[in-house]
């Protein structure tokens, strides 16, 4: 019987399935002295574990960027790829939906990398909130494709991470997500990344009465967006029928603006009390 080399033995013993090239070499210099038949090759100790069916290699192409390549143990889930691709990101919007049970599983994955801090914008104008929403929303082009499943990489706004939580998904592994009102806050800014403001509204109708509010009220003073998405979700959680007392909340923020539940509206309707034009067909 062959015997199983030092590296390959400790593989078969972690949890850990994704690996970087920066992973593998951190992993190296941690055990240099039980694996030291390898010196500090990286690449070598790669090919060792590719020869001896430990690891498999998996190139996650873009049409517009790198490929990005990582290093299997198992068969990974879609959702963990997708945080292995980028250090400290977590999965978001539609994908989160699914997660907490709101949208049915799709191949479209979507994962958060939060951008450094920014300088904190001037104050907004109703001049700017009309620019800004005239047309419709930018999305990421930084897109991957491995084994039928689509890894959309989004670069969110700073929030030091605000409402991420680790949770179990269904093969027992932990990923990071966002909770349940930091995805419903994410998908009215960005409705896009959810199918749509039309599935956005089907959403929050399935999903208000599990909604804490007081905690989706801290998110959003913690997130501190300049645009007043205060008034868009204050409007879906009074039309999926939160409680008035509730949705006035939100109104406390403040009401100084006309806003937008969506970008590029033709011909919207509009609602005095939450000054909010938004489609038509969700009257």
């Amino acid at each position: 019987m062959q015997t199983k080399s030092p590296a390959r033995a400790y593989f078969e013993t972690i949890q850990s399935r994704v690996y970087s090239l920066t992973d593998i070499s951190s992993l190296l210099n941690e055990h240099r002295r039980e694996w030291s038949e390898l010196g500090h090759n990286t690449y070598r100790l790669v090919e060792v574990l590719l020869k001896e069916g430990v690891l498999r290699r998996a190139e996650f192409k873009s049409k517009e960027y790198p490929s990005i390549i990582r290093y299997l143990r198992g068969t990974p889930s879609p959702h963990e790829l997708a945080i292995s691709l980028r250090r400290g990101s977590f999965l978001c919007h539609k994908t989160a939906l699914v997660l907490h049970g709101l949208e049915p599983h799709t191949t479209t994955i979507y994962v958060n990398k939060e951008q450094a801090n920014k300088p904190v914008p001037e104050g907004i104008t109703q001049e700017g909130v009309n620019r800004a929403f005239r047309n419709g929303q930018r999305q990421s082009k930084y897109i991957f494709r491995y084994e039928g499943s689509q890894f959309v990489l989004v670069s969110g706004k700073n929030t030091g991470r605000a409402g991420v939580i680790s949770t179990k998904i269904s093969d027992g592994a932990t990923v990071d997500t966002t909770d349940l009102e930091r995805t419903l806050i994410d998908v009215v800014v960005r409705p896009a990344y959810a199918g749509g403001i039309k599935r956005v509204f089907s959403v929050y109708k399935r999903a208000a009465a599990r909604v804490d509010i007081d905690h989706m009220i801290a998110l959003l003073q913690k997130v501190s967006y300049a645009y007043p998405y205060h008034q868009s979700i204050g409007f879906l959680l009074y039309r999926a029928g939160r409680p008035e007392r509730d949705c006035k909340k939100f109104k406390e923020f403040g009401l100084e603006f006309d806003f937008f539940l969506d970008y590029g509206l033709k011909h919207p309707a509009y609602d005095g009390n939450w000054r909010l034009y938004y489609p038509s067909h969700l009257r």
